[in-house]
């Protein structure tokens, strides 16, 4: 109560009310979400947009910065959709995340993503192979298209503006470094950068230190 007459001599009540009617809110979607998704301690911030929430999995204690995207698409562009999307416990997302999956996203437990990262298991249509999409059709009516799934591992650590693409896999621990872009398989224990990501360092057990890779 002190702190409640504190702030309101600092803001005055008809800014401190608005605050307080904001976090009730807020606290409510979360409480509501965490019910809906058998998620305890689900926790996010601000315009959060959520779709497809009976294709997750996410486990205890999951927080998420501002403009969380969370999506597990069902059905797109007339297309029947099975989506499976899991995370871990004690998973942290800082703003402005984007995780899209139409077939297979797995994030660790204790995985901790940076801001204006995007995850996805897919792509606006089809590149490679048979029923390639034309050029001359508009993206957003083409046929979503996943070429494999994604797999991020525990503990793993991705900086601000990474994306993580379709078929990438995040061994147990690894580091991602700021902007990188990861596309294939990247081993357990190591810092890797760049577009694509390769890696540049590896955690030493016995010494205790990440050391270089010649």
């Amino acid at each position: 109560m002190s702190r409640l007459l504190e702030l309101a001599r600092e803001d005055g009540w008809a800014q401190l009310l608005p605050r307080m009617a904001r976090a009730a809110a807020h606290r409510f979607r979360d409480s509501f979400t965490a019910s809906k998704l058998r998620a305890p301690g689900f926790r996010a911030r601000c315009n959060p947009h959520l779709s497809g929430l009976s294709h997750m999995r996410i486990g205890r204690n999951f927080s998420a910065g501002d403009s969380l995207w969370l999506e597990a698409v069902v059905e797109y562009a007339g297309e029947r959709l099975s989506p499976v999307l899991t995370i871990g416990d004690e998973v942290s997302l800082s703003d402005n995340v984007h995780i899209t999956c139409i077939d297979s996203i797995t994030i660790g437990s204790g995985t901790l993503i940076g801001s204006r990262v995007i995850v996805t298991d897919n792509s606006h249509g089809v590149y490679r192979g048979d029923g390639q999409s034309a050029s001359d059709t508009v993206p957003a009516q083409r046929k979503l298209h996943s070429p494999a799934a994604v797999v991020i591992g525990r503990n793993v650590w991705i900086g601000d503006g990474v994306a993580v693409l379709p078929g990438a896999t995040i061994g147990d621990g690894a580091i991602i470094g700021a902007n990188s872009v990861v596309t294939g398989a990247i081993p357990a224990g190591v810092i890797a950068v760049g577009s694509p990501a390769r890696f540049v360092r590896r955690w030493n057990e016995a010494s205790g230190v990440w050391e270089p890779i010649a």
